[in-house]
């Protein structure tokens, strides 16, 4: 079987190809040699937070951005972005596939229904096992508490007792545990 032939190139093309080359390999080197020293260099004392520090950043962002580049074909913002556009994946199938899967958790999320079951997580540890209206409620709560006579502290205190024994009380809701 015949292998194709690389097409022939006059003097003049092939020596600047291997000028290119030889340009993209001591770039890369450079760049290797930059995301690794100037970490090194700007931890190196006196520590202090001027131009030259700024530059040696700089260098260090200019470097890895550009290996990522080079190896992914994205700069590195964009590569280590998690917002990416829908239009960035790499293929038509690709992108029809996450179509259907998005589609299918829409339909899934309209048919359950939102209730105060599936609120999120960080919700559900911000407002413990209240409800709307906390406020309303708790600011009668203390008045009614002030109109008896309890001091803020002994208010305090009997939450602290709610908490310390998880709102267990006797049978004749007085707040005491019998013995």
């Amino acid at each position: 079987m015949a292998q194709p032939q690389p097409p022939i190139l006059t003097p003049e093309q092939r020596l600047a190809q291997e000028n290119a080359q030889r340009n993209t390999r001591v770039i890369r080197n450079v760049a290797i040699g930059g995301v690794i020293l100037c970490p090194i260099i700007m931890l190196m004392p006196p520590r202090k937070l001027d131009l030259y520090t700024f530059s040696l950043g700089l260098g260090f962002y200019l470097s890895a951005d550009h290996l990522c580049e080079s190896y992914y074909g994205r700069g590195l913002v964009t590569q280590l972005s998690p917002f990416r556009a829908v239009g960035e994946l790499p293929t038509e199938k690709a992108r029809e596939m996450q179509r259907v899967l998005r589609e299918k958790r829409e339909e899934e999320r309209r048919k359950l229904g939102k209730g105060p079951e599936e609120e999120g997580l960080l919700k559900k540890i911000w407002m413990g096992g209240e409800t709307e209206g906390w406020k309303d409620r708790r600011l009668e709560e203390e008045k009614k508490a002030l109109e008896e006579g309890k001091s803020y502290t002994d208010m305090i205190f009997e939450q602290i007792w709610d908490v310390w024994n998880w709102d267990k009380k006797d049978k004749n809701g007085d707040g005491k545990k019998k013995e």
